[in-house]
């Protein structure tokens, strides 16, 4: 009976699920947070997210993934409390999709009647199923959104409810970026004839990190206002050596948070402790797989990067500008990357400047305003880099002028747009060649139309896949 005491306060009002206080919201589950990485860094995590345990954090983080990665995280709560989290996270061109399933179980829990007589036992059961998409804007503003399906059950009587989260990050530079993370905006759960609503959270976070030879440190700092709870700020750090191990530790509203990691290829395990209070500490576990490693990732930045250079030295400069923009978006700390992207930036500027030379020195007179109607039209007949030119005057004359400062990222983007447009094109057409070599077991032609498509789209799933298998079949027919 005691047993069964225990079990009905802690699930009936989650009041000691929370981290603070006895709320006046439902469903505090969402509030227990998924990855023993984050919750190992005094939960302060909405600016750093760069793994799938985004999904909860921040959908914003997502799109700092390269690789699909897959996570799961076990929970051995208070009393025969389970908690698990799953989270699995996909990269594609149109963003990074993913999703997570988070599961509060307490088991079997004995029934009493009011007289103390033992009945049957009950259930109880919290559940929310999350559908994540994340995408980065530009070089520096990343958005994300998650859709969620609520669930609380207990014995026969059970309450739904639909939420959504909304997230952002900005890139201050490459050691210092701001997140925002809105989540449980949704309808309220009801049980029978009462209803209470979710509880609505609020995040705003500073990560800093920094890399030293082969290691990287992080300082995050989050405030965190959670509807029943008094706001909090959490702080964490993490210092993750070599690429293989880390040590974490932190504060969540003044309690003590401390963790480590190991990661060993694509594979990875995290353990987290957390102190609470008077309920003492819970451990949890995390798993994680990921489908790429940090040494693939290094030699795509590597490709991208020579592939930038080669076109920058044939005078392609635009076309060098997308590989080093890939580059920086596979890692932004990278400083080859970074360095080529530079580089590869101010030659566009250049090369823009100098077409349009005769056009600056006779409106260099002129207000901003001619700029920018010269940029729209040159914009109107597709000429992306000419209007680039005009936009870089109207900056020159004001460099915070809003719709100036629109006009550029448009123009900018819209010329990676038609010149990853044109490298796709080449690449399908070398891949096409391919298939036909193969179709006459021609491997060998085959193999170098393959290593053609690499050159010009390294990240090109379709060739990747196919340069593997001709490669086994070559190697069989030497044998």
């Amino acid at each position: 009976m005691k047993k069964a005491l225990i079990l009905t306060v802690l699930l009936i009002s989650l009041s000691s699920l929370a981290w603070a206080g006895v709320g006046t919201s439902g469903a505090n589950f969402l509030l227990l947070g998924g990855g023993a990485r984050p919750l190992g860094m005094g939960e302060a995590y909405v600016a750093l997210a760069d793994d799938s345990s985004a999904t909860f954090w921040n959908p914003a983080g997502l799109p700092k993934l390269v690789f699909p990665e897959i996570q799961y995280m076990y929970n051995q709560w208070f009393v025969d409390v389970r908690h698990s989290f799953f989270n699995a996270a996909f990269p594609t061109n149109y963003g990074v999709f993913g999703g997570s399933y988070s599961l509060l179980d307490s088991g079997d829990i004995p029934g009493f009647s009011g007289s103390g007589s033992p009945e049957a036992s009950f259930k109880s059961q919290d559940t929310a199923l999350t559908f994540s998409w994340g995408r980065r804007l530009n070089d520096r503003f990343s958005l994300g959104v998650n859709l969620k399906s609520i669930s609380e059950s207990l014995a026969n009587y059970q309450a739904q409810s639909l939420a959504a989260d909304l997230g952002c990050l900005f890139e201050l530079s490459p050691k210092v970026k701001l997140g925002a993370a809105l989540q449980n905006v949704g309808q309220p759960l009801k049980f029978v004839s009462e209803q209470t609503p979710l509880p609505l959270t609020v995040r705003l976070g500073l990560a800093v990190t920094n890399v030293r030879f082969e290691d990287r440190q992080s300082l995050t700092v989050d405030y965190v206002n959670s509807t029943g709870s008094n706001p909090a700020l959490n702080v964490g750090g993490e210092y993750l050596f070599r690429e293989f191990l880390a040590l974490r530790g932190g504060l969540a509203r003044s309690l003590l948070r401390a963790g480590v990691g190991i990661r060993a290829s694509h594979f990875g395990v995290d353990y987290a402790y957390l102190y609470h209070d008077s309920l003492g500490a819970t451990h949890q576990v995390s798993f994680l797989y990921s489908f790429g490693s940090e040494d693939r990732k290094k030699a795509l930045i590597a490709d991208y990067v020579a592939l930038a250079m080669a076109y920058y030295n044939q005078g392609k400069v635009a076309e060098g500008l997308v590989a080093a923009r890939k580059a920086v978006a596979l890692d932004p700390e990278n400083a080859e990357a970074r360095a080529t992207f530079t580089k590869l930036n101010f030659a566009l500027e250049v090369k823009a400047t100098g077409r349009a030379k005769e056009t600056i020195q006779a409106v260099k007179e002129k207000e901003i305003d001619v700029f920018l109607n010269n940029g729209k039209k040159f914009m109107s007949e597709k000429q992306y880099l000419e209007a680039i030119g005009e936009f870089n005057k109207a900056l020159k004359v004001i460099p915070s002028h809003p719709e100036a400062v629109k006009s550029m990222r448009e123009a900018q983007s819209a010329l990676e747009a038609e010149v990853t447009g044109k490298v796709k094109e080449e690449a399908k057409q070398h891949l096409g060649l391919a298939l036909q070599y193969i179709a006459t077991d021609d491997y060998n032609n085959a193999f170098a139309e393959v290593k053609e498509v690499l050159k010009i789209d390294p990240g090109n799933v379709s060739a990747l896949k196919l340069y593997k298998k001709l490669e086994k079949i070559l190697n069989l027919e030497k044998k």
